[in-house]
C-alpha cells in the first residue's frame, strides 16, 4: 500500500475493498458465491445488516456494505458467464443497495450516540452517496463524541477510527496529518496493550513517516506459532480480528509478511465455513463482521 500523500490517495477505506476484492479473487466460484449468499443472507427487510442479535446495525452495515461493493466491483475476467448474471441481478446497483441506502436515509445523526456508530454513518453516507447534508453534520459531531468516549475507546483506536473518516471524506489531508501527529504524542503502547490498539498506532505512525520499528516489532510478537495473531500477548488463541488488523498494519508499514503467510493462511482457511469466516476462538457463530475481517486478513496476504 502507498504511504498517504496529497496527490492520487485513495481513501483507506477505499484501500480496504481492493484488499477484499483481492480475497474473492483467491476463492473459487463456488466459494464466492457462497460468500455473496451469505452475505446477503444477514441483511434485514429494513435494509440494515444483522448484529448478532439480528438487529439492524450500523457498525455491521458497514462491513456488510463494503462486501457487495468489493464483489460489485471485482476483475470480470475472473469469474464465469453465469456468475457475472447472477452478480448483475444480486448486487451494487439493485435490490440489496437499494435496501441498504434506504436503511441509511433513515438514520439520524440525533439518534446515534456512538462515536463508531457515527463513524459507521459516515462513511456509509459517502459510499451510498446519500445524505451529503446529514453527512456534514455528522462529522462535525465526530469530534464531540471522539472526546465523549475517552475513557471507553483506547486514543490510539479512536484516533485509527476517526482518521479512516475524516480520510474518506475531508479535503484537507494536510490537516488530518497534523491532528494524526497530535494524537500520536498522546498515546502509548506496551506489551500489556491489546493487538488492535498496537496495530493502530502502527499505522499511525506510518502515515506520519515515523521510524515506528519497535511498534512494529511488538505488533510482530503477537503472530502465534499455529497461525493468525493473538488479541493479547498472553493469550495462546489467535482471533480473526487481531489477525485482520495486525496484518493489515503491517501491510501498510511494509513489513515482510513472507514467513507469517504459511500459518496466517492456515488459520484463515480453517476458520472458513458455509461462506463466512469465524472469529478464530472458537466461537462457532458467523456473523458479518468476521467475514470481513477473514476476507481483508486473506486479501492482504494475497496483495
Amino acid at each position: 500500500m502507498s504511504q498517504y500523500t496529497t496527490t492520487a490517495h485513495i481513501p483507506f477505506y477505499r484501500q480496504m475493498i481492493a484488499l477484499l476484492r483481492n480475497a474473492l479473487d483467491l476463492l473459487d466460484e463456488q466459494g464466492r458465491g457462497e460468500v455473496l449468499q451469505f452475505v446477503l443472507s444477514q441483511q434485514n427487510p429494513d435494509g440494515g445488516f444483522q448484529d448478532r442479535g439480528g438487529r439492524s446495525d450500523l457498525y455491521y452495515s458497514l462491513f456488510g456494505a463494503m462486501m457487495i461493493r468489493a464483489w460489485s466491483k471485482g476483475h470480470g475476467d475472473r469469474r464465469s458467464e453465469t456468475e457475472a448474471k447472477h452478480l448483475e441481478h444480486e448486487t451494487w446497483n439493485l435490490e440489496p443497495v437499494k435496501k441498504l441506502k434506504w436503511f441509511i436515509s433513515h438514520q439520524s445523526n440525533a439518534n446515534v450516540s456512538g462515536f463508531i456508530e457515527k463513524c459507521c454513518l459516515v462513511l456509509l453516507q459517502k459510499e451510498l452517496k446519500t445524505g451529503r447534508i446529514s453527512r456534514i453534520r455528522s462529522i462535525f459531531s465526530l469530534c464531540r463524541s471522539f472526546w465523549r468516549e475517552r475513557q471507553s475507546i483506547n486514543l490510539s483506536y479512536r484516533s485509527f477510527v476517526l482518521f479512516l473518516t475524516l480520510d474518506a471524506v475531508f479535503p484537507f489531508p494536510r490537516l488530518l496529518k497534523f491532528g494524526a501527529g497530535k494524537m500520536l504524542k498522546r498515546t502509548t503502547v506496551d506489551q500489556h496493550s491489546p493487538c488492535s490498539e498496537v496495530a493502530a498506532r502502527v499505522f499511525l505512525q506510518k502515515m506520519m513517516n515515523q521510524n515506528g520499528l519497535k511498534e512494529t516489532e511488538l505488533l510482530m510478537s503477537f503472530a502465534s506459532e499455529s497461525g493468525g495473531f493473538k488479541a493479547f500477548a498472553h493469550l495462546d488463541q489467535a482471533d480473526m480480528l487481531s489477525t485482520s488488523v495486525a496484518l493489515f498494519a503491517l501491510n501498510f508499514a511494509g513489513s515482510d509478511l513472507r514467513l507469517l503467510k504459511p500459518a496466517c493462511l492456515n488459520f484463515i482457511e480453517s476458520n472458513f465455513a458455509d461462506g463466512a469466516f469465524l472469529s478464530g476462538d472458537g466461537d462457532a457463530t458467523t456473523d458479518v463482521e468476521y467475514t470481513f475481517y477473514g476476507l481483508l486478513a486473506l486479501g492482504v496476504l494475497a496483495d
